[in-house]
């Protein structure tokens, strides 16, 4: 078995933002592939009976302390988004997989992370998405065009049902092979786990 990762994601997540700023290094360690999976998290939430952090205001003040912690700890900017109530982040999600079709996955989700949790702006506003993908070098009309295609709709929907079908409830989510690791926080394990199969 190859080693193969698969990283369930949703750009509305901070914790799956601080997981994303780790793959280089865990990609030149293990020599492994990780494969990116999009999801709605909101969905993946509704169809396991699950709620967000931030429903809980004692849990969402210690998540957003201790998501800046792993931040330090990592090297990288974390800052909040001031959007992220009204964000209609459908479209992004979807951009993900026009991005993969197109190889352009690597510079369509730094775009988006960066946009989203270091320069606080409304990615899920058409204009600022547009300038996101065009200032990544990207074709804003091709992934305006891209996202309406209904097998990318649906796409986005399988993922989500995936993901729940498979034990994962919340984001970010990943898999080596069949087990399921939740969090930015336990990349370690994934990394053990990656470690665990031939190269």
């Amino acid at each position: 078995m190859a080693r193969e990762l698969e990283f369930f994601f949703d750009f509305m997540s901070p914790p799956t933002y601080l997981a994303y700023t780790q793959m280089p290094g865990l990609i030149a360690r293990t020599g492994a592939t990780v494969r990116f999976r999009p999801m709605f998290t909101i969905g993946l939430l509704q169809l396991t009976g699950n709620r967000s952090p931030r429903e809980v205001p004692n849990k969402a003040r210690w998540m957003g302390a201790d998501l800046q912690r792993w931040a330090r700890r990592y090297g990288v900017a974390l800052g909040g988004n001031s959007h992220i109530d009204t964000l209609k982040i459908i479209p992004p999600l979807r951009g993900a997989f026009v991005a993969a079709g197109r190889g352009e996955t690597d510079a369509y989700l730094a775009a988006m992370f960066r946009g989203m949790w270091v320069e606080d702006v409304n990615i899920g506003e058409a204009a600022t998405w547009a300038r996101l993908i065009g200032g990544a070098g990207l074709d804003p009309d091709a992934y305006a065009a891209g996202v309406e295609r209904a097998e990318v709709k649906e796409a986005l929907r399988a993922n989500t049902q995936e993901a729940a079908d498979r034990g994962a409830f919340g984001a970010p989510s990943f898999f080596v092979g069949d087990e399921l690791f939740w969090g930015q926080d336990r990349l370690a394990f994934v990394e053990e786990a990656l470690m665990a199969l031939p190269a």
